[in-house]
């Protein structure tokens, strides 16, 4: 038998040697891992490193940029000065308020309570005709008592007494004495005057200017304080009204009356007071 005949092996076949590539470079082993960590840092694929699972994740943070503390405020609170005002105003009064009543002592309530409502109304009658309007006349109470006497040890009934008071306002002053005359001689001695009392309708522009006298003295005081201390008064900071009560009515007292012509009176002044706390910049 005769041998097979051998393949011819060109130049350019792949299984040619003059085909073949050159030879590659070695790297050593110790660089290449030092790169291949130096990728995995920097977040850089690497050609050299297995293709991470589905569920595998690597995550590398930078750490957190640390804060500088924030500048204090370089700019000082503002010196202040604090002052108290008071203020005042008065005003002439423009209503009289007059306490009246009318009260009968009877052996029986029967006759007490009609000797009662004959002198009311004679004393409303007398009210209607000085042109008191009815919405200024108001019942204030209406009483029916029994009276006793006492002696022997033992108290006694005697009667009873009936009696009904009233406020009644005038809102001309001047004419208080002329509506009190008339009152007294319409209801006879069965009419008790409890006192007068003269008072503002409107109270609120009597307080407005006491509010006003006030703020002016309480900004006075400030400016001087300003001035003394060789600065200017800057901006109100605030203002405070302390308590204060309601304009004070001017009370009369029953003994002042008489059952004489003209039962004089005198209104005098209603007086109003206000106190205010204020607190002002110095520049």
């Amino acid at each position: 038998m005769s041998a097979a005949p051998r393949p011819l092996v060109r130049e350019g076949d792949p299984g040619s040697a003059a085909s073949d590539p050159a030879p590659r470079p070695r790297i050593p082993l110790r660089a290449l891992t030092a790169a291949v960590v130096a990728l995995a840092v920097l977040g850089l694929p690497s050609a050299f490193a297995a293709p991470a699972a589905a569920d595998e994740v690597l995550a590398v943070s930078a750490p957190a940029p640390v804060r500088a503390p924030a500048p204090a405020d370089p700019t000082p609170s503002p010196s202040t000065v604090t002052v108290t005002g008071t203020g005042s105003a008065s005003a002439a009064p423009d209503l009289a308020v007059v306490g009246m009543a009318v009260e009968v002592t009877a052996p029986t309530a029967e006759k007490a309570l009609a000797a009662q409502h004959a002198a009311a109304n004679a004393l409303l009658g007398a009210l209607r005709k000085q042109h008191v309007a009815e919405r200024d006349v108001r019942t204030d109470s209406l009483e029916l008592s029994a009276v006793y006497a006492e002696g022997g040890g033992a108290a006694k009934l005697t009667g009873y007494r009936a009696a009904q008071s009233f406020s009644v306002q005038v809102r001309e002053p001047r004419r208080t004495g002329r509506v009190i005359k008339a009152a007294v001689a319409a209801a006879g001695d069965s009419v008790r005057i409890n006192g007068v009392t003269f008072d503002l309708a409107d109270a609120r522009p009597l307080r407005a200017k006491a509010r006003e006298a006030a703020h002016a003295d309480a900004r006075s005081k400030a400016e001087h304080y300003a001035s003394l201390t060789g600065r200017e008064l800057g901006r109100l900071v605030s203002l405070t009204e302390a308590e204060s009560g309601n304009p004070r009515p001017l009370t009369v007292s029953p003994s002042a009356f008489a059952k004489q012509e003209g039962v004089p009176v005198a209104p005098g002044e209603i007086q109003d007071s206000v106190s205010v706390v204020a607190v002002y910049e110095l520049q």
